[in-house]
């Protein structure tokens, strides 16, 4: 069963990703890994969208899955 600290923090994390990403944008850093790979802002990005969408699925399914009014209370 999803609970809704889950939601809250695939969208904590999704916002910390965006943020961290957004910053290695402006800056133009990367974070090198591996033989000549690089982990750029874009990357942290994409991965911020992909949390988000993951968050909003969990929220999605914990609207349908509840029974009652007060969802958000479980």
């Amino acid at each position: 069963m999803i609970k809704f600290k889950h939601v809250i923090i695939a969208a904590v994390i999704a916002v910390l990703l965006f943020l961290i990403g957004s910053t290695f944008k402006i800056l133009h850093w990367a974070f090198p890994y591996g033989n000549g790979n690089y982990l750029g802002g874009e990357d942290l990005i994409v991965l911020s969208t992909v949390m988000w969408i993951i968050s909003g699925t969990f929220l999605i399914i914990k609207a349908y899955k509840s029974k009652g009014d007060h969802f958000f209370n479980r």
